[in-house]
């Protein structure tokens, strides 16, 4: 019977083609958005490894950027049992970089290297280098002296206008040349002339955006008060204290809210979870689509058949081999569409992977294509159901006569 199956499969080409075209695409789609999901989980999830400290910001933020504190609160903090160091810093959306705001550049990267290039905005961090020298989880410098070049800020630096930028933000911003920055050189931001003393790279998009300079430079381009910070980042005497000391920071300071890494993760796993169900109602409408188009073809395929299923009748066929024939046919379909998918998915991530960075990587698991198979299978014969129950209940002389007609 499977050969049989398939090979009636074989005698109508085109009309296989197409609903194998019209099954693969929802595949495709399932196991390209969910690959994209898996990307930006472990992208997060390598960049907050690098993170171990706990961040303070103000209550209800989602970033430092978006964070306004009173430097009082990191006296409170320090006062806190159990605190190793307490370093405030100033975060902002960096202004015109060498002339060009964020709408233009953001309309330039657009048209010139993709949607992807949008989320290069640089960001400002500013830095009070009297307590950040004492931090020993601090991710810039770590990432400086092992694959940048030049120095990271020291006593030099306080109240001038030097800054550490990334390997991405030198590209982005090439010299007269053409030529990525390189350090000794200039680079406009805002009002102020900066020199760039040190070159840093962490490999995460999130990380390679950040402008770190001192906190009265960076006050004064974001034109901070003095008397604000954006956050405090917080280290432990012990580390595996950090959740204890979240809720003694809240506890002393009503309106902040204190973050370790872990609970970050586990908020964006949270995230991610909701926007998988999302995901899954989309392709669940994706593969809806595709049932139609196998009941469809095997609809059409039954109805030319209503011969040759009277005769396999009448030659001692039950109803159960009919509808067993019809049933297989559609799993074959869908099985040729899940592998159909499942190739096309892995060829597009490795094409992808060709054009993204910044720690994201595509990839499609053994355990997606499995689940991708298993999808277009069950598609596939919950698609033939109908068809093959309509040809199986006939009777063998009323097929053989609507078939001659």
């Amino acid at each position: 019977m499977g050969v049989f199956a398939w090979r009636n499969l074989l005698t109508r080409p085109m009309r296989t083609l197409l609903a194998l075209i019209g099954l693969s695409i929802p595949i495709l789609g399932v196991l390209g958005l969910f690959s994209l999901s898996d990307g930006l989980r472990n992208m997060v999830g390598d960049t907050l490894s690098q993170i171990e400290g706990v961040v303070v910001l103000r209550e209800n933020t989602p970033s430092p950027v978006a964070s306004t504190l009173s430097t009082s609160v990191v006296d409170k903090i320090r006062a806190i049992p159990g605190i190793r160091a307490v370093a405030p810093e100033a975060w902002g959306i960096a202004p015109n970089i060498e002339g060009q705001g964020m709408l233009m550049r953001s309309v330039g990267k657009l048209m010139t290297k993709g949607a992807g290039s949008i989320w290069d905005q640089p960001v400002i961090s500013g830095q009070d280098y009297a307590t950040h020298k004492d931090l020993k989880s601090a991710v810039f410098p770590r990432a400086l002296r092992e694959r940048g070049e030049g120095r990271f800020l020291d006593e030099r630096d306080i109240g001038k206008p030097s800054i550490v930028i990334s390997r991405k933000i030198a590209r982005n911003f090439p010299n007269a040349q053409g030529e990525p920055r390189k350090v000794g050189e200039h680079l406009q931001i805002g009002d102020e002339d900066c020199e760039i003393i040190g070159i840093y790279e962490t490999g995460s998009m999130l990380l390679d955006v950040v402008v770190v300079m001192d906190i009265n430079t960076a006050r004064k381009i974001l034109k901070m008060p003095e008397e604000t910070v954006s956050s405090i980042y917080v280290e432990a005497q012990t580390p595996p204290g950090y959740q204890a000391i979240c809720e003694a920071i809240e506890a002393a300071e009503p309106g902040v809210s204190a973050r370790s890494m872990n609970e970050v993760q586990a908020n964006f796993g949270m995230l991610m979870g909701q926007v998988d169900k999302v995901l899954m109602m989309i392709v669940s409408l994706a593969l809806l689509v595709g049932v139609v188009g196998i009941v469809n073809t095997m609809l059409m395929s039954t109805t030319e058949r209503f011969v040759e299923f009277g005769v396999l009748r009448t030659n001692g066929w039950s109803q159960a081999n009919v509808l067993g024939l019809v049933t297989l046919e559609s799993a074959y379909l869908g099985l040729l569409a899940g592998v159909s998918g499942c190739v096309l998915a892995w060829l597009g991530t490795l094409v992808a992977n060709q054009f993204i960075g910044g720690g994201l990587k595509l990839g499609v698991s053994p355990f997606s294509l499995l689940v991708g198979l298993g999808l277009s299978i069950a598609t596939g014969v919950l698609g033939g159901l109908y068809p093959a129950w309509r040809a199986a209940r006939m009777v063998p002389m009323e097929a053989i006569r609507l078939g001659s007609h």
